[in-house]
């Protein structure tokens, strides 16, 4: 995949109507549902999971410039959920995973010693999370808004549509990027009228490469 280089203000980028993204290149993905059984040690209940990976398809858009990357998703949702009603329900959701070491795998959200970092989104709420993990049931989750990280979401003739986005560099221990460079990044979307939250998701596999233009 790859983030074109664009003269536009980040202030343009982050909403996901702007003229830009109608121009940008886009891909869709196929979405599967997340392979529980190997969780059943962190998991044994999630481990039984079969009925989740509702949503199969996302599209993807990337554009950088220069100082920022910014991601537009976009899935279908013709019964979005964005608030929680009662503690069996769950809003959507969606992440953009990154490898913060060489070797890290997308599926198990990183291992030990080869972390993942994430950039997530939940329905009901301008603002986004970073994650970091190394592997199942490892995840730490802060507040994006101190690393730049920031999201913004519409909901229109049935589907989702997400921007994130993040400064290039937000320091140590989280995903960099340069113009010209390159690295990987996976997806994961949560469906909340399906009731999946955690590794109740769907995902495009294992890491793509990502190639940020000069």
């Amino acid at each position: 995949m790859k983030a074109a280089r664009v003269k536009v203000a980040i202030a343009v980028l982050a909403d996901p109507a702007a003229r830009p993204w109608a121009r940008a290149a886009s891909e869709t993905l196929r979405m599967v549902p997340t392979p529980l059984a190997l969780v059943r040690e962190v998991s044994p209940l999630l481990a039984r999971s079969t009925d989740h990976g509702q949503v199969t398809a996302l599209s993807v858009a990337l554009l950088h410039n220069g100082e920022e990357l910014a991601l537009r998703l976009s899935w279908a949702a013709p019964k979005p959920v964005d608030s929680l009603v009662d503690l069996d329900r769950f809003v959507d959701g969606v992440a953009a995973i990154f490898p913060l070491a060489e070797g890290a795998s997308a599926v198990t959200m990183g291992s030990p010693g080869r972390p993942a970092n994430a950039w997530y989104w939940k329905a009901g709420a301008d603002a986004a999370w970073d994650v970091v993990a190394e592997g199942y049931g490892s995840s730490r989750r802060s507040a994006g808004a101190a690393l730049g990280l920031g999201a913004r979401a519409l909901h229109d003739d049935g589907h989702w549509q997400v921007v994130l986005h993040r400064p290039l560099d937000a320091g140590a221990g989280h995903v960099r990027f340069t113009p010209g460079g390159s690295g990987g990044i996976a997806f994961a979307v949560w469906s909340g009228v399906n009731r999946e939250r955690s590794g109740r998701k769907s995902f495009s596999g294992e890491f793509l490469p990502l190639e940020l233009g000069r």
